[in-house]
């Protein structure tokens, strides 16, 4: 089959086959629906063998943002890796390429959502915390950087296996080069939202303002904008900053020593790492994860009893968000 080349178009027809087989390369897959659509590139959820997988399109020509090429680099490198989404198929028909992966479950941020007052658990956000910062270690010693280290970008693992700018970093709001302490900066950002439910520089009702965030965040290098950022949460996450801070940009961020400040403060904090996430045990996000990664209108809308059982792991996945190091 021939697909037309706008980007649009592509989908239009991808989701007119919805039931069907499509043949690419040695698989034949089953198309079940599309988890998410955009200008640039479209995913879907596709079966082959009674399995599930998450499919990636991106137009041939005429796109004005080819990402899918580097997505499937950094899945090449790391889909043997822990909390990587394993690569299953690449390729490309006369109209678009595609790169088919591991079905993953919802990312934190949809999760947060439907958690109790939008909080999760102590226990849950530091053993996020210490997973997340473990997966942007792989990634970087790989070679690749995030630059857009958010709970967005963080997903739930699922079966047996199982720069935006709140959380950007300071160089990034400078449109300076970014280095690997550039993507743990912006990791503390996302642990702190976790725990304490906001930034003081984001305010989710109104737009945000790229200066104003770049002056928040240099405030916050002072002991004032210190006390305001880490207002209550324990000492020790301004302990983990300053060693963020005093990190140069040509050396390696020291991640052992960043999860060890992490497994101390928790120890402090008589913070039960051993508990299950969230996800595990409260009934309405073990239902979402299960759901799998719709979006947030179409979890309103499915009765529960009619979600299938999945089996969850305790992994967290990083989702292939990702430049080469030492670019732009």
């Amino acid at each position: 089959m021939v697909f037309p080349q706008h980007p649009n178009a592509t989908n239009e027809i991808l989701l007119s086959l919805k039931g069907k087989r499509i043949r690419l390369g040695d698989h034949e897959f089953k198309l079940v629906h599309d988890i998410a659509t955009g200008p640039f590139s479209s995913v879907f959820l596709v079966e082959e063998n009674g399995i599930s997988y998450a499919m990636k399109v991106e137009a041939q020509n005429k796109c004005l943002r080819p990402v899918l090429k580097l997505d499937h680099a950094v899945l090449r490198a790391l889909s043997h890796q822990p909390g990587f989404p394993s690569l299953t198929a690449s390729g490309r028909t006369d109209s678009f390429k595609y790169v088919v992966m591991q079905y993953v479950g919802p990312d934190l941020s949809t999760l947060l959502e439907f958690a109790p007052q939008r909080r999760f658990s102590s226990s849950t956000v530091y053993k996020i915390a210490l997973q997340t910062l473990d997966r942007l270690r792989v990634l970087h010693e790989a070679g690749w950087l995030n630059r857009d280290v958010k709970a967005q970008n963080f997903a739930v693992g699922l079966g047996e296996e199982m720069g935006t700018f709140p959380y950007a970093p300071l160089t990034s709001l400078g449109f300076c080069d970014q280095a690997p302490i550039d993507d743990i900066e912006g990791w503390l950002y996302m642990v702190i939202h976790l725990l304490t439910g906001g930034l003081p520089w984001h305010n989710p009702r109104r737009a945000l303002d790229l200066a104003k965030v770049r002056e928040w965040k240099m405030y916050c290098r002072r002991p004032g904008g210190k006390l305001r950022l880490f207002a209550g949460v324990p000492k020790g996450w301004r302990d983990v900053f300053d060693v963020i801070l005093n990190t140069t940009h040509h050396q390696k961020p020291d991640y052992n020593k960043i999860a060890n400040m992490v497994l101390s403060i928790a120890r402090n904090e008589k913070i039960d790492l051993s508990a299950p996430f969230d996800w595990q045990v409260n009934p309405v996000l073990r239902s979402i994860v299960r759901l799998g990664p719709l979006s947030c209108d179409e979890l309103t809308s499915i009765p529960l009893s009619s979600i299938p059982m999945t089996t969850m792991t305790e992994e967290i996945l990083l989702r292939t968000m990702a430049s080469p190091i030492g670019t732009c």
